[in-house]
């Protein structure tokens, strides 16, 4: 055991020779990334006493915008995995610095003792050389790039002069930042500068580009805070929409051709089935000669059923002008009560309102109102009929009001549930399904929201929230 000992106190004395004599700076490092020793190089690169960093992390050494950075790559070299890359360290009186780091173990009889980052000033040359190498990189780039300084343009590649319209990047400098986009977009422009002062990176915005023709173009911007020279600058990177949103746009237009497909199609079964009860009736008429009362009849309730189904089609595809106006909502569904009671009654369902809070006013087109909550209730009936009870809840919350309306009817499974609203969908024997979707537009257009729950065999559950006016 003691020679164990012997042997790694020579290794550590050996080690801690040859780093005080290097002259590039070397730090060593724990398993945490912690600095535990550094030699006299350190002080003279960055300024500081040994006392003010060690026992800190290695990568508090760095700029403040690149320390996550430092940490990353730190915590990659302790686990097996270094990679050299370049960055910028704080001095203690002056600029910072542009350093090279790589990363490093110590062995001692096949086991890692340690860890070592050995840092290398970047000269001026080779600084100049990283940084040509970045521009030519970014001239590879298809989207366009612009380096500021202090509000000055220091960089623009080829793609940012192509987007603004340019030739050359000379006619770039006499136009600040802010002047290649909308005035509308001034807030979104500003705060995003804003951010890059603080040394924050900054989130794609989306905004307005006027190109020096005039020419108005879709852009998202971005940017970030960099070293350059020693100077903390401003890179931002500029994408062109225009294609985004073509393409968006097709895809849109093509959701939309396929859902008219859909719905014409639902439009064209169930209208031809009337059409067809009617021109049968017809041709029967005109061979026997005869008009029976019974013909008639049926006639008349498939003309009804087609009238049904075009009627609501017109409200779902141009609704009437809204009349909005304060109204008393407590009121307002005491009358939808009173107008279907008598056909409760004769279905032998109960309605019964609960009012759990006082309602306020709500702006809102009463009449439209009235439609959706009569689909809702009648939904209800002719769920619960035979022996049952619908519970209309009212009550306040926060910024909005709520309605339930509660049945204890036969219920929706949940496979039919998601589709409760599409088109001709129903669950009923007759119906369109379009009074759920004519009455969901109507809530939408109140900014209001629909909700629907149910279990099967214990009811249905249908939530209207409305916001409450200021």
């Amino acid at each position: 055991m003691k020679d164990l000992v012997d042997n790694e106190c020579r290794s550590s004395l050996l080690y801690r020779s040859f780093f005080d004599q290097m002259v590039q700076a070397a730090f060593l490092l724990d398993q945490s990334g912690s600095v535990c020793k550094g030699n006299p190089a350190c002080e003279a690169l960055t300024g500081f006493s040994a006392d003010e960093w060690e026992g800190d992390p290695f990568w508090k050494l760095a700029v403040a915008e690149e320390q996550e950075r430092v940490r990353l790559q730190t915590q990659c070299a302790v686990k097996g995995e270094p990679k050299p890359f370049c960055t910028y360290f704080s001095r203690k009186n002056g600029p910072p610095v542009h350093v090279h780091i790589t990363y490093g173990e110590f062995f001692s009889e096949g086991t890692t003792i340690g860890y070592y980052a050995m840092v290398q000033k970047m000269s001026q040359a080779m600084t100049e050389a990283s940084e040509v190498k970045q521009c030519k990189i970014l001239d590879l780039s298809l989207e366009a790039a612009f380096v500021y300084e202090k509000g000055v343009l220091r960089y623009v590649n080829q793609s940012g002069i192509r987007l603004i319209g340019a030739q050359r990047f000379e006619e770039l400098l006499p136009y600040p930042f802010t002047s290649f986009f909308h005035p509308r977009d001034m807030p979104l422009i500003r705060e995003l500068q804003k951010r890059l002062e603080w040394g924050e990176t900054a989130a794609p915005i989306e905004a307005e580009l006027i190109r020096l023709d005039g020419a108005r173009i879709e852009v998202e911007v971005c940017g970030t805070s960099v070293m350059i020279q020693d100077k903390l600058c401003k890179y931002i990177l500029i994408r062109d929409m225009t294609e985004r949103k073509r393409a968006h746009e097709f895809l849109q237009n093509s959701e939309k051709l396929a859902l008219v497909g859909q719905l014409a199609a639902g439009i064209a079964h169930e209208i031809r089935n009337p059409l067809t009860s009617l021109k049968g009736f017809v041709q029967l008429m005109q061979e026997d000669g005869m008009r029976k009362q019974e013909y008639f009849s049926i006639m008349s309730s498939e003309l009804a059923r087609i009238e049904l189904i075009v009627s609501e089609l017109l409200v779902l595809a141009k609704p009437h002008a809204s009349a909005f106006e304060v109204r008393d909502l407590t009121n307002l569904m005491n009358h939808v009560v009173t107008l279907l009671e008598t056909e409760a009654i004769l279905q032998k369902v109960t309605i019964r309102m609960v009012m759990e809070s006082p309602l306020p006013m709500v702006h809102c087109d009463e009449n439209q109102l009235k439609q959706a909550f009569i689909n809702f209730l009648k939904n209800g009936i002719e769920a619960t009929s035979g022996s049952g009870e619908i519970v209309i809840r009212l009550w306040c919350e926060r910024d909005k009001v709520v309605i339930r309306f509660e049945d204890n009817g036969v219920g929706i499974p949940e496979e039919q549930l998601a589709r409760l609203g599409e088109a001709f969908f129903t669950t009923k024997e007759s119906g369109t399904g379009l009074g759920l979707m004519v009455s969901r537009r109507i809530i939408e257009n109140h900014r209001g929201t629909l909700r629907l729950m149910s279990t099967q065999g214990r009811g249905t559950t249908v939530e209207v929230c409305l916001p409450i006016i200021s």
